[in-house]
C-alpha cells in the first residue's frame, strides 16, 4: 500500500487534497499542515512515506529553491506538486527539480489519479524489516484479551528474543500496562496523537513503558473522552513510525468494531479472536468471526484462541469449533493460581511463574508465531529476483 504524505498550509486545501486521495484508490495517506520552510524538520515523515504531494499556492525562486533542496536531502522519495501558477517555466523548473508531476488548483480528481496510479506502477516497497502487526479482539468483555495480549508479548520478548511492543486500545478505561508492570506510563496513545506534529522514533521512545529488555508498551487513553483524540490517520502515522524498530507490534484492540479499530485490523498480519469454551462466548464469537469474514479479512490470517480451557462443565473443543466454524489456534489453560498472582503484583506470568500451564501455554502460543513469521520473512526473500539481490547487496556495502 502507497504511503503518502500531504503537505501544506493551508487547511482547506490540506482537507480537499486528502478526501480526494483517499477515494482514489487503496492509499494510506497522512496529512501534514506545515509549509515548504518547515518540512526539512519533518524528516522522520519524509523517511517513511512512499509518496510527497506538495501543495503551493505561489511559486517564486525561493520557493523552487526549496523545492531543489528538499529533493536533493530525499532523493529516493517521488513527489507531486500542486501549484495555482500556470507558468510553464514552473513546470520545467520543477521537472529539472526531480518533481514527478505538476498538477495545477483546483484540483481535478482524475488528473490526481493518474499521477498517483503513475507513480504506484513504479513504486518499489522498501526491503526494510517492519513488525509483524497481531490485533487481538473479543467478542465481550472478561475473555482475558488484555491478558493474553500483554503476557504474549512478554513470551516473545523473555524467550525468543524478539523486540515487541504491546499497544492498548481499548478506549474505556486503559489499564493494559498495569498487568505486567508497576510502572506509571510517561505518555498515552491519546495524548500522543494530540502532539501528532512531534512524531518520530525519538518521540515515540520517550513514550513507551519499558516492562523489561525487547519488551514494550503503550498506554492508552485514562477515559473515553480522551479516547477521542485516537483518530485513524493518527494511529497509522503511529504505527508507520512503531514498525521499523521492532519485530512484533500487538494491538489489543478490545471489543470495539469501528473505523478505528478496522484500520488496525486491515494492518495485521494475525487477527487472535479471544474466546472461551462456554455458551456465553460460543455465538457472540460466532458473530464476530461473522464480521470479520465481511470484512473480507482471510481466515489464515485468523486465528481462534480458546482461553481458560479445563474448567468444570464448559462445552467441549469439537462443539466451540462446530459453532465458530473454523478450528481453534491455540488453547490457554484455565490456570487461576498462576493468573491471578501475576495480575495482582503486576507482573509477567512467565516471571513469577514460569513452570505454571498457563505461562508454558503463552510460551507454546509465541512459538508457533515467531516461526510462522520467520517463514514468511524468508519467503519474501526468496521471491526477490537474483539481480535485485544483487543490487540491494550493492547498495548496502
Amino acid at each position: 500500500m502507497l504511503k503518502i504524505l500531504i503537505a501544506s498550509d493551508d487547511t482547506a486545501r490540506l482537507a480537499e487534497i486528502n478526501r480526494l486521495a483517499t477515494i482514489a484508490g487503496n492509499f494510506q495517506t497522512t496529512s501534514l499542515q506545515e509549509g515548504l520552510a518547515r518540512l526539512p524538520f519533518q524528516a522522520s515523515r519524509l523517511r517513511m512515506a512512499d509518496l510527497l504531494v506538495l501543495d503551493l499556492s505561489e511559486i517564486g525562486p525561493a520557493q523552487m529553491f526549496g523545492v531543489e533542496t528538499l529533493r536533493q536531502q530525499h532523493p529516493e522519495l517521488p513527489c507531486i506538486l500542486i501549484t495555482q501558477s500556470q507558468d510553464s517555466s514552473v513546470l520545467i523548473q520543477a521537472m529539472r527539480a526531480g518533481v514527478r508531476d505538476v498538477l495545477p488548483w483546483p484540483l481535478d480528481k482524475g488528473q490526481l489519479v493518474e499521477a498517483l496510479k503513475r507513480v504506484e506502477a513504479t513504486h518499489v516497497p522498501r526491503m526494510q524489516e517492519v513488525a509483524q502487526v497481531i490485533s487481538m479482539i473479543s467478542c465481550k468483555g472478561g475473555a482475558g484479551t488484555s491478558f493474553v495480549a500483554a503476557n504474549l508479548g512478554d513470551a516473545l520478548a523473555r524467550h525468543f528474543g524478539k523486540r515487541v511492543l504491546v499497544v492498548d486500545l481499548n478506549r474505556y478505561f486503559g489499564d493494559l500496562t498495569y498487568i505486567v508492570t508497576d510502572k506509571a506510563p510517561p505518555s498515552t496513545l491519546s495524548e500522543i496523537c494530540s502532539q501528532i506534529d512531534r512524531m518520530d522514533a525519538a518521540f515515540l521512545e520517550a513514550c513507551l513503558v519499558h516492562v523489561d529488555n525487547g519488551f514494550d508498551m503503550l498506554a492508552g487513553a485514562a477515559d473515553p473522552v480522551r479516547a477521542s483524540q485516537i483518530q485513524k490517520e493518527k494511529l497509522e502515522w503511529i504505527l508507520s513510525v512503531m514498525q521499523p524498530n521492532y519485530d512484533y507490534v500487538i494491538f489489543d484492540v478490545g471489543q470495539s468494531i469501528d473505523p478505528l479499530s478496522i484500520s488496525m485490523l486491515d494492518h495485521s498480519d494475525r487477527i487472535c479472536v479471544v474466546t472461551e469454551p462456554s455458551i456465553a462466548f460460543g455465538r457472540p464469537s460466532r458473530r464476530l468471526l461473522d464480521i470479520l469474514r465481511a470484512l473480507h479479512y482471510p481466515d489464515d490470517k485468523i486465528r481462534v484462541v480458546l482461553n481458560r480451557v479445563g474448567r468444570k462443565n464448559e462445552v467441549p473443543r469439537t462443539t466451540m469449533e462446530e459453532i465458530f466454524g473454523m478450528k481453534v489456534a491455540f488453547t490457554l489453560p484455565d490456570d487461576p493460581a498462576a493468573v491471578d498472582e501475576a495480575v495482582s503484583h503486576g507482573e509477567p506470568v512467565a516471571k513469577l511463574s514460569k513452570r505454571s500451564s498457563i505461562a508454558r501455554a503463552l510460551q507454546a502460543m509465541a512459538m508457533q508465531l515467531a516461526p510462522s513469521h520467520e517463514a514468511e520473512r524468508r519467503g519474501r526473500q526468496e521471491g526477490v529476483s537474483p539481480l535485485r539481490k544483487l543490487m540491494l547487496r550493492a547498495r548496502s556495502t
